[in-house]
């Protein structure tokens, strides 16, 4: 029976994705690319069909909604001792992720929802870096998993009030985006170099995580401010995203000045967080194993930050700045929490040129902790974060670490779009660890990883490019490389200092 119902999920998945292409080829709309800079306002081709959609009952209208995404990684990894567990270091997989979702909209009403079917081929089992993560998770090399990604409803103008809005159920919440900028500058440093810092969806992974719970908003033309509270779903690189992970708690609130006459090109954002974690499981910090596993006590720790983002038009092109500062304080277990983090970043374009280049550079960084044996936790903890939007790589992450960069974006077709990045990687505190992982995935899984430093401050070097090409508004070919020249650190705790990390995907939607 069990192998039955494996056979018809599997036939359902394939189905499903055939169905979607079909559709999308006949009236496929639009899915744009994440990292596109907004440079142009020349769109891709596409094909001018209404959506699929029509009439329901009580003057409603209903709307499909489906997508697929199918990737091919490639790893490989820094090379580990011979003595070491995982020597698998080296290796090919494949992820597909299908959605189906159905919207039904009748004001001041909006229902959502959709429905996942996640598959990954070829997990390499015993192995460091993306692959191994989900084998870590679910030790199988071949999974696949149905689950339910977003089931909302959201009220608009609530209780007569306009501009009043609350949102129930399980969605994806991205800190940094409760309301959107019209600036298309500001709306993409707001969107690539400030959202799901601390909270996000997670969706590199080919599972991502939703959040059970709900969030309530007031908006006018220049200002928003958002309060939430959730519950994390399982998921990332665990491929049942179902159930909640009920011992783990996330909420907030936001206020965000929308660019406006006065300062013209501006935006500012205060927030606060407040992260819960009581599962009983060993948290990742740099004091001694035997010390973390008697520690029962749970994270309650509290984040309160802002944001400044500014674009000005200077000679020919525009100048953009951000600024991104958030403290930390309250229990890591027995510890004391105090940590901080940051990011300083200012670039150049040239809209009228061509390509459109676009150069920025900046600084992110944050605490970590100096004394393995203190009463003080002083390592920055990113919660819940996309950590894949500012570690390219995700062999690193916003945790006791410095990014220095240097990043252009290029535009040389309508339908192209180009981005390299150079970073030099450095832990803030030699005595911690150099941290990766987008927080909790399950009950049973912290979620983040460590690598001994050796004393060592230096990581190294990350020079990566991504080539993003929309032929048509329902069809996106992204492709991505990375080279890591590993130092100090990375030297004390592998044979081989390089890595390299890649991957080929397509996403096709309406």
């Amino acid at each position: 029976m069990i192998l039955l119902h494996a056979q018809a999920v599997r036939s359902f998945h394939s189905l499903a994705k055939v169905a979607c292409v079909v559709l999308v080829l006949l009236v496929g709309s639009a899915t744009g690319a994440d990292e596109r800079p907004p440079m142009s306002s020349a769109a891709a081709a596409t094909f001018e069909v209404p959506p699929v959609e029509f009439e329901g009952p009580f003057g409603a209208t209903i709307r499909l909604e489906a997508n697929e995404r199918v990737r091919g990684e490639l790893v490989d990894w820094f090379e580990t001792p011979p003595s070491a567990a995982n020597r698998n270091d080296d290796y090919r997989f494949l992820g597909s992720r299908f959605q189906l979702g159905v919207r039904v909209m009748r004001d001041p009403v909006e229902l959502f929802v959709q429905f996942q079917d996640s598959l990954l081929y070829k997990v390499p089992d015993h192995a460091p870096g993306p692959g191994g993560s989900y084998f870590a998770n679910t030790p199988e090399t071949y999974q696949q998993e149905p689950m339910l990604r977003n089931a909302w409803l959201r009220w608009k103008d609530a209780f007569t009030v306009p501009g009043l809005q609350t949102t129930l159920g399980r969605q994806l919440y991205r800190d940094g985006l409760e309301t959107p900028l019209s600036d298309p500058t500001l709306a993409w440093l707001q969107k690539n170099r400030c959202a799901e810092r601390l909270v996000g969806p997670f969706d590199y992974t080919h599972i991502g995580r939703s959040f059970d719970g709900g969030q309530v908003g007031y908006e006018t033309q220049l200002f928003n401010a958002t309060a939430f509270g959730f519950v994390p779903t399982w998921g990332g690189y665990e491929i049942n995203g179902n159930p909640e992970i009920s011992q783990v708690a996330v909420a907030g609130l936001s206020a965000t000045l929308k660019e406006g006459a006065e300062p013209p090109g501006t935006s500012t954002r205060l927030f606060y967080l407040y992260y819960n974690d009581h599962r009983d499981i060993v948290v990742l910090d740099n004091r001694p194993l035997a010390v973390r596993q008697a520690d029962h006590r749970p994270l309650n720790l509290h984040t309160v930050g802002g944001q400044v983002l500014h674009v000005e038009p200077f000679g020919p092109g525009k100048a953009d700045f951000l600024v991104w500062a958030a403290g930390q304080l309250g229990d890591w277990q027995s510890l004391e929490q105090r940590a901080w983090a940051y990011a300083l970043e200012a670039g150049y374009q040239l809209p009228d040129a061509w390509a459109s280049p676009w150069l920025r550079v900046g600084v992110d960084q944050s605490s970590g902790s100096a004394d393995p044996s203190g009463r003080v936790h002083g390592t920055f903890f990113q919660m819940l974060p996309t950590a894949r939007l500012y570690a390219q790589f995700p062999f690193f992450n916003l945790m006791n670490n410095m990014d220095t960069f240097v990043q252009l974006l290029l535009q040389p077709h309508r339908m192209v779009s180009i981005r390299t990045d150079l970073h030099w990687l450095r832990v803030t505190q030699p005595n911690d660890f150099l941290y990766a992982g987008g927080g909790a995935t399950s009950s049973t899984n912290f979620g983040y990883t460590g690598t001994p430093t050796g004393g060592a401050q230096d990581v190294g070097y990350l020079l990566d490019a991504a080539l993003t090409f929309t032929p048509t508004r329902n069809l996106t070919l992204y492709f991505y490389y990375g080279h890591v020249f590993g130092r100090g650190v990375i030297a004390n705790a592998y044979v081989d200092k390089e890595a390299n990390y890649g991957y080929a995907e397509a996403t096709l939607g309406f």
